[in-house]
């Protein structure tokens, strides 16, 4: 009896048996392998939906502080207008202007020293502080007109801003230079199987901001017909501009890339906001 053991353990498994354990391991592999499969198309959509939502959330958040800031510590009167923008579908493009604020949340304003014709480009200031070298700035006439430039020097030592170019009018003593935020959003669409929120700030050249952003729609709410109030797709003209009380807009954004089926997941949203909510130290000039 012990030889017949012996001899049987030592023979080894049979063909039959090494081709059920064969078939067993090769089953629980394939089973094992669809699992990690179906794991890993789970893990990239849910991070597809991630980013999606992300540049969906990034974007309304930045376009909410933005245009809700529009008009902080600026004119109020006069010819000033704090919005801009561009009717193109849902391929369009909204600016927004706001006061530069210090630190301790005062508003970067001052006021000309001495009268200064159209030809000059030295403005001497009261004051230089929160201006800077490269920053937008506006000059308001106290008749209510003014226009934009860029500052090109700041002097603090002789309480003077050099700005880049010639102005329209004569200004008086006393008028108002505001130092400006402009933020511009429009989309680029040029590659169809990415599209980009751009943002440009102070007229600089337009950067990426959020990819996947293809839809961006803009309506603005006027002060007009109350209730329920004029909606528009873009204002006609200056006043319609300034009787602007509310800005609609709708975004929509997809994922990177398609899932394993080919579809692009998206998500879409829509805020309301107020502009020109003014800043403590906005003053009239």
């Amino acid at each position: 009896m012990s030889s017949s053991a012996t001899s049987r353990a030592e023979s080894g498994f049979s063909l039959v048996e090494l081709l059920v354990a064969t078939t067993v391991i090769s089953a629980v592999m394939i089973a094992l392998a669809g699992l990690f499969v179906a794991s890993r198309n789970m893990i990239q959509q849910q991070i597809l939906r991630i980013e999606t939502l992300q540049a969906l959330r990034a974007t309304l958040d930045n376009l909410m502080r933005d245009l809700r800031l529009g008009g902080a510590c600026l004119p109020s009167t006069g010819s000033f207008i704090a919005l801009a923008g561009v009717n193109a579908g849902s391929n369009d493009t909204v600016a927004t202007r706001s006061g530069v604020v210090d630190a301790n949340l005062t508003c970067v304003v001052t006021t000309i020293r001495d009268p200064m014709p159209p030809t000059a480009r030295e403005l001497k200031v009261e004051s230089t502080n929160g201006f800077a070298e490269g920053m937008r700035a506006y000059i308001r006439h106290p008749n209510g007109t003014g226009e934009f430039f860029t500052i090109t020097l700041v002097q603090p030592s002789a309480s003077m801003l050099q700005k880049d170019g010639q102005s329209s009018q004569d200004y008086p003593a006393g008028s108002g230079v505001y130092a400006i935020d402009e933020r511009t959003y429009s989309l680029d669409t040029s590659n169809p199987s990415l599209p980009v929120l751009l943002i440009a700030i102070n007229g600089g050249t337009p950067t990426p901001f959020a990819s996947g952003v293809e839809s961006l729609g803009v309506r603005y709410k006027l002060a007009r017909n109350c209730p329920p109030c004029d909606v528009v797709d873009l204002p006609a003209n200056d006043s319609e501009w300034m009787l602007v009380n509310e800005i609609v807009v709708s975004v929509t954004a997809r994922s990177r890339v398609p899932d394993k089926d080919g579809q692009y997941f998206r998500r879409s949203g829509q805020v309301s906001v107020k502009p020109r909510n003014l800043l403590p130290g906005s003053g009239g000039l």
